[in-house]
């Protein structure tokens, strides 16, 4: 007992300085932006937000083993990461839901536990931010997993905790990502499971609305005048990369060239819109389906419009989409 206090205590005081010493000094990285972070300026010849969230460069997942025989080295967008070969404790900053479904329960995670039906307990499982770095130090962490790069001090306090790693959820593939946690935490085996389970059942959705006569169709996956591309969650990974669809030519360019969300106007949208729409709303952000410009969107007059809950589509871990993917393929069945 005396000696996991005085663990604590000196992982406390590391912590200590590390807090004064960022204070000091201006981060050397920026997060990933979030939607917050676009400019509410538009470009005066197409209506377009000029300022868009561009994504980072792949994961790396090729490891090596160290002298260590109970370790391994990860090499991550923040450097090589030392980490145990098989962690027991846990801590997921985004995208907890990529071990439920590989059968591996955190000890915590910033996703709120009625999400995963019963399957993590309030006696195992403990909701919490990436900012509450003395919630985390208390839990004794052996190992962290953030979703997307973080600022250079704060990631500097995490690391004074134990092992982190950024999975760089927002710029990979779920694929990718799955299979990189997955060599993290020395579970591949699981990890290639969990992936084969998806995509089968993936596999079986789309047939399904392949004998229904959705195919080869277009949709656009929008949260407020805000547009998706593969990468984000919403549905767009799913719709894109799993049942089939196309983004619309237009909003495909953008994309293309490495963007992950746009913004547009009202009176620019119509251009963007494909045969279907997979709309949501958040509270206090512009709901189209107000402004009269939404009824003259060719799928809207069809009655194709999905509209979603931002709360149930926020995440895109595994075991989430599982459940989106679900959803979504009866609501497009309805529409028939």
């Amino acid at each position: 007992m005396k000696s996991i206090t005085k663990r604590k205590l000196t992982i406390f005081l590391c912590l200590c300085v590390i807090v004064v010493f960022t204070a000091c000094q201006k981060a050397d990285k920026t997060g990933t932006p979030s939607l917050t972070d676009a400019t509410t300026s538009e470009a005066s010849s197409n209506h377009v937000n000029s300022a868009f969230s561009k994504a980072q460069s792949p994961i790396t997942t090729e490891t090596e083993t160290t002298t260590d025989a109970g370790t391994q080295t990860i090499s991550t967008i923040m450097g090589d990461v030392t980490v145990p070969l098989n962690p027991t404790k846990i801590v997921a900053l985004g995208n907890p839901g990529d071990l439920v479904a590989m059968g591996i329960k955190p000890i915590a995670g910033d996703n709120k536990i009625n999400l995963f039906d019963g399957i993590l307990t309030e006696d195992i499982y403990t909701y919490i931010t990436s900012d509450d770095y003395e919630g985390i130090m208390a839990l004794e962490p052996d190992l962290i997993l953030i979703a997307s790069t973080p600022a250079q001090a704060d990631y500097d306090k995490l690391t004074a905790i134990a092992p982190t790693v950024v999975t760089e959820a927002y710029s990979t593939s779920l694929s990718d990502r799955i299979t990189f946690v997955g060599k993290v935490i020395g579970k591949e085996a699981e990890a290639k499971k969990a992936l084969s389970d998806f995509e089968s059942q993936a596999e079986a959705y789309k047939a399904q609305l392949i004998k229904a006569g959705i195919e080869n169709k277009t949709i656009t996956v929008m949260e407020g005048t805000y547009l998706f591309g593969d990468k984000y969650g919403r549905g767009a990974d799913i719709v894109y990369n799993y049942l089939g669809f196309r983004a619309p030519d237009k909003l495909q360019e953008v994309f293309t060239r490495g963007d992950m969300y746009l913004e547009v106007s009202m009176e620019v949208l119509p251009q963007y819109c494909g045969d279907y729409i997979l709309s949501s709303v958040w509270e206090g952000s512009e709901d189209p389906s107000q402004n009269a410009v939404w009824n003259s969107i060719p799928a809207v007059k069809d009655g194709h419009v999905i509209k979603i809950d931002f709360s149930d589509y926020f995440s895109r871990d595994l075991y989430t989409s599982g459940k989106q993917m679900k959803m979504l393929v009866e609501a497009l069945l309805a529409l028939k």
